[in-house]
């Protein structure tokens, strides 16, 4: 999320809604349908923010002269709406020309050069360029400390921006330098900007995800959280990322509890989106699924299970790798609440799904070999149990090698049923070789 450079030209232009009287009525409705575009932007209403910002951009372009700045501020807004929306050639377009047109008439140092540098850095980055991205931010860095000081809240922004970029391509240790500095420029203004704060917080948060820092992931979140709260409706999709993003913290720690609220709330929010993404909102349902089996609440959890599973074979088809994923988080569920009728089919379909598409002797084969074989225990049929768990460990043990710490779960049921089958010697042997195994591994952090 860096979304900030677009806040700083929005802002300039409610700023002169307030400070500028209109020349004449055609000056007067663009800064009307200006500042409701801007306003949809800022609700998430991004379809209607495009139709105002479209609507923006005929009104300045038959008002003022081609090269205005008006002319360059509309063509830069209608594009952050378009990038919103996912219209990335239509928006570089109107950003190369609100650039070109701010540089003739301002000159290279001016901030609103710097303001298009950002947006069209942004763009690169919604786009996975950001080797292109990072010398535009570069630019407008160097601009606005030059033209406005090295700690006004709009270099917090570029700063914000190209840490980003740095993050996305893995340079996490300059990008939590650039994001630190901006969140003290943020902290230190007389009047915060809470959206702002919001953002480089979020943005924080996430790198610190990457660095594997969850408990500082969780409290830059949960700061951020609160800022959004300040700022924008309870159901804004920037709620949603920040609380998708404490969610998954919160089950990296354990704090299953918390993170049910969390994405509870994500879930809603997403319901009431009415241009849901049905794959962010299946991943969602089961991330919720998934607290919810933590806390065994079995019965709540399969709800969102079904929805996932009945959206993913609604956008991938009935044979997908992630309809298997969902089938198998589904069967989970089943077998928790003892339902094992209704999990064995589920299994078996998952099971299917994964042969077909990556071949028999495939990890995750022997991982749906090991479900299904310790349901079949826990049906009292450990015969069966035991011819299916013995293909999964010789999977496993042929593709990630004989003392991986991955066979231990395959192992532990083996040897369980073994011991039901009255096979001691050989129980002992298996439980053997997962007891070293389990010397090798690492300690686990206190």
């Amino acid at each position: 999320m860096s979304a900030m450079n677009r806040i700083a030209r929005l802002a300039t232009i409610s700023l002169l809604l307030l400070a500028v009287l209109p020349a004449n009525a055609a000056e007067s409705a663009l800064q009307k349908v200006g500042a409701r575009a801007a306003d949809l932007y800022r609700q998430g209403k991004y379809a209607e923010a495009v139709s105002a910002g479209q609507e923006a951009l005929k009104i300045a372009e038959k008002t003022f002269a081609p090269s205005h700045r008006e002319v360059a501020t509309a063509l830069s807004n209608l594009a952050e709406y378009l990038r919103s929306q996912g219209n990335y050639p239509e928006a570089e377009s109107l950003l190369k020309r609100a650039l070109a047109i701010d540089r003739k008439v301002s000159g290279e140092e001016h901030p609103d050069v710097a303001i298009d540098l950002n947006n069209l850095g942004l763009l690169y980055d919604s786009l996975g360029r950001h080797a292109e991205a990072e010398p535009l931010y570069n630019q407008a860095i160097q601009i606005d400390q030059k033209s406005l000081g090295p700690d006004n809240p709009t270099v917090a922004t570029d700063l914000n921006n190209l840490a980003e970029a740095y993050r996305a391509e893995g340079k996490l240790a300059p990008a939590d330098a650039f994001y630190r500095r901006a969140l003290r420029i943020l902290e230190n203004q007389p009047v915060p900007d809470n959206r702002a704060l919001a953002t480089v917080l979020n943005n924080l948060g996430a790198l610190s995800i990457a660095q594997g820092k969850d408990a500082a992931a969780e409290e830059s979140l949960a700061r951020a959280l609160e800022f959004w709260r300040k700022t924008v409706r309870a159901d804004h999709p920037d709620i949603a990322t920040t609380l998708r993003l404490l969610g998954s913290v919160q089950l990296s720690l354990r704090e299953y509890p918390q993170a049910e609220t969390s994405l509870t709330e994500v879930v809603a929010i997403d319901d009431k989106n009415r241009d849901k993404d049905s794959r962010q909102l299946s991943q969602d349902l089961s991330d919720l699924g998934m607290a919810l089996v933590a806390l065994r609440k079995y019965g709540a959890a399969e709800t969102p299970f079904k929805r996932a599973l009945a959206l993913d074979e609604q956008t991938y088809g009935k044979e997908h790798l992630l309809v298997a994923s969902s089938l198998g988080d589904l069967a989970e569920v089943y077998r928790g609440e003892g339902k094992y009728k209704l999990a064995e089919p589920l299994y078996k379909r998952a099971l299917a799904i994964d042969e077909k598409i990556l071949g028999p002797q495939h990890p995750d084969v022997a991982s749906d070999l090991n479900s299904l074989g310790a349901l079949y225990f826990l049906e009292g049929r450990p015969g069966e149990a035991e011819s299916i768990l013995k293909r999964a460990l010789a999977i496993k043990s042929a593709a990630l090698g004989a003392d991986s710490p991955e066979l231990l779960r395959i192992l532990d049921n083996y040897a369980i049923v073994l011991r039901a089958l009255k096979r001691d010697g050989e129980a002992s042997s298996i439980e053997a070789r997962a007891r070293e195994i389990r010397a090798k591994l690492p300690p686990s952090p206190s």
